[in-house]
């Protein structure tokens, strides 16, 4: 039988080379990555696209009272409706 050497594309190792390279920098930590590359972008003028719906519900704290809080609030109690 021949042997067959293992598939191996240089575009996808040089990404996981840089994705290796991006976690070491950053030490794993997902958070400081992403601020960095929102600085990043910004500094090259560019602007990051947002979904409004779901940045509005991420960050709406239970404490305060608004339609949209308690539209979640009924929904999570009501998940049918």
């Amino acid at each position: 039988m021949n042997a067959t050497s293992p598939w191996h594309d240089p575009v996808v190792a040089e990404i996981h080379a840089i994705r290796e390279r991006l976690a070491d920098q950053y030490h794993n930590d997902l958070l400081a990555y992403s601020k960095a590359a929102v600085a990043r972008c910004h500094a090259l003028g560019l602007h990051m696209a947002e979904d409004q719906h779901l940045h509005a519900a991420s960050i709406i704290p239970d404490t305060q009272p608004n339609e949209l809080a308690a539209k979640q609030k009924t929904q999570q109690k009501h998940p049918a409706s």
